[in-house]
């Protein structure tokens, strides 16, 4: 654990190397802090807009909240935040205690005044109506930055195909790029219709656009019954992750060659298949090897790999991705 100086001087150089991106007034949502590649690995503090939330990551020797406060007070103040809430991360969110789920669902701030359930955050020229106490993650994944723009930029005439798609981020990018339709599948319907009002928000029609509430699997079998073809197809699914009714586990590790066969088999030649993954125990050499493997019979040629954005330099393993076209 540093020691008071040190931290000091750690969150000073955080903020500091985020100078850039904090002035550029199109982006409202901002990693301030990033674990290890800040030098405290299980520290993760995040700026939304009028809120910065504040992860405290089971299994790493964070400093505790009380040390913590009086910094956050003042990036409070200097970033002009309207409330700081603090989120405590388990390793094993299944088993978590009712009083913590219950602290993740609680209005009430850290520091300052409560925020509101829903507010939007601007992303260049995309909006997206952030959570801060509906669990823990609020609504979009910030080392998608980049990638939601090359999502966009390949999106035009496409037919898109999103899955685990979460409140949409990637459907969004998509729609807003000029697909002629996007399809949005998730297994939680609240979810979808989370995702729908990110439409709203963005002056984007929902006619054209489809949203499945559905196990993945279950979704790819449906498309083959109807004959359901895309011409873009985006795969970023959960390192893991487990459901009650039915009982179900998903583990990406075992998974990742099926999901990658079966998106290539539902793409039209020339499609493009955006794979991506934040297990840090996954190289891009596997996503690379899985692509390959998936579709022997398929020429496949490497578009791009993205970057991640700047507040989260320093940690290339965090999450990688790669685009494809499948000829």
């Amino acid at each position: 654990m540093p020691s008071p100086h040190s931290l000091q001087s750690k969150l000073d150089a955080a903020l500091a190397r985020r100078a850039p991106i904090l002035r550029d007034k199109s982006i409202e949502a901002i990693r301030l802090f990033h674990g290890r590649a800040d030098g405290i690995e299980g520290l993760v503090i995040e700026k939304w807009g009028p809120v910065l939330i504040v992860q405290i990551h089971e299994g790493h020797p964070v400093p505790s909240p009380e040390l913590l406060r009086p910094h956050l007070l003042e990036w409070r103040n200097g970033l002009h935040a309207r409330a700081v809430y603090l989120k405590q991360f388990v390793r094993d969110r299944a088993h978590a205690t009712p009083e913590l789920r219950e602290s993740h669902q609680n209005s009430a701030s850290w520091i300052g005044e409560p925020a509101a359930e829903e507010f939007p955050v601007r992303e260049y020229d995309l909006n997206f109506l952030i959570r801060p106490f509906d669990g823990y993650s609020v609504g979009l994944f910030l080392e998608h930055r980049n990638n939601r723009r090359r999502v966009a930029e390949f999106s035009r005439g496409r037919r898109v195909l999103n899955t685990f798609a979460y409140a949409c981020g990637f459907s969004i990018a998509a729609a807003k790029g000029g697909a002629t339709s996007v399809a949005s599948v998730d297994l939680s319907r609240r979810y979808l219709e989370w995702g729908k009002r990110n439409f709203e928000a963005n002056q984007l029609p929902i006619d054209s656009h489809r949203f499945y509430a559905s196990d993945i699997f279950e979704f790819f079998n449906r498309a083959r019954r109807q004959k359901l073809r895309y011409d873009m197809l985006i795969l970023d699914p959960p390192t893991f992750s487990r459901t009650r009714r039915p009982p179900s586990v998903f583990e990406l590790r075992t998974q990742l060659p099926r999901l990658v066969r079966e998106s290539i088999n539902l793409l039209d030649s020339g499609g493009i298949l955006f794979l991506a993954t934040n297990d840090r125990q996954i190289r891009r050499e596997d996503l690379e090897s899985a692509l390959q493997t998936a579709a022997p019979s398929r020429r496949l040629t490497q578009l791009d790999t993205p970057t991640l954005p700047p507040d989260f330099t320093g940690d290339p393993q965090y999450s990688k991705s790669i685009f494809v076209r499948v000829n």
